[in-house]
């Protein structure tokens, strides 16, 4: 039997003898990994049930403490301190908690030291005032403008507007104020049409314009009706002396239309008026 085997492996050729010989390698080295899995495993179930015996069973009063039965405490550096130890004594401290009395902490820290409630005060969103609405106003604006190819002259406009009873102000415009108020709010403003539109008593001997601005704030010292009144009656005025035309703001000829519409503007400034007025 054994020379037949002999035979047949002489007749292996040289790769398959080392195919052969590599896998016989390799399941060698399977059982040895196997073999010391299962060692480590053992060791590691005898150290558990070592440690399991050693450990005390709760309830069980025959336990004894480590270290030959001695009750005793670890402090790191100062090592184990059992009872006969001379800092036992001192080794641990008794602490009572009571509650601390702010007013007495307060008067000792100082009167300077801030409470709980000084050093971190409640946030509180800010106050809000009611927002009031600005009182309704408006600009009312009238031109006076020369004929056509026309200019009006400085002094003649100077002569006008005084006969009017309009005052030069220090910024160079006319103004017009009330009978009774000679140095209150003026009713009436009056600037001419080349910038900067003042006029500058030195200059008025040069001064030729295409036209004149009466404006009108309001609300202003009259009731806005009586001064609308006022605005057309001084530009007219105004056109007759000097020879001109009323125009509006954007010097359009003022027909009876467009005074209309500006009547109306000025009635509706009136009711906003009055419902701001019983709003506050």
């Amino acid at each position: 039997m054994g020379a037949i085997w002999g035979l047949r492996f002489m007749e292996l050729d040289k790769t398959q003898l080392q195919w052969l010989l590599a896998g016989i390698g390799a399941v060698a080295v399977i059982l040895i990994y196997l073999w010391g899995i299962r060692s480590h495993l053992r060791e590691g179930i005898g150290k558990r049930r070592h440690r399991l015996s050693k450990e005390p069973v709760l309830g069980d009063t025959r336990a004894s403490p480590p270290d030959g039965g001695v009750d005793g405490h670890d402090f790191g550096e100062l090592g184990r301190i059992t009872p006969d130890h001379h800092l036992a004594d001192q080794a641990l401290v008794d602490v009572e908690i009571r509650p601390i009395d702010r007013q007495v902490f307060t008067a000792a820290a100082g009167a300077d030291a801030p409470t709980d409630d000084e050093a971190c005060p409640p946030t509180r969103e800010p106050r809000r005032e009611p927002t009031v609405p600005p009182p309704p106003k408006m600009t009312l604006v009238l031109t006076v403008m020369a004929p056509r190819h026309q200019l009006f002259h400085g002094p003649r406009i100077q002569v006008v507007a005084e006969a009017l009873q309009f005052r030069l102000n220090t910024e160079g415009l006319y103004e017009l104020f009330p009978e009774a108020e000679a140095d209150g709010v003026p009713i009436l403003g009056l600037a001419h049409l080349r910038k900067p539109g003042s006029f500058e008593p030195q200059a008025l001997p040069e001064l030729h314009t295409p036209g004149l601005l009466l404006f009108m704030k309001l609300p202003g010292p009259l009731e806005e009706m009586k001064a609308l009144e006022l605005l057309v009656v001084t530009a007219d005025q105004l056109a007759q002396k000097l020879g001109g035309l009323i125009c509006d703001e954007r010097r359009n000829r003022m027909t009876n239309r467009a005074l209309a519409h500006l009547r109306d503007e000025v009635a509706e400034l009136e009711q906003r008026r009055r419902a701001w007025t019983q709003s506050l």
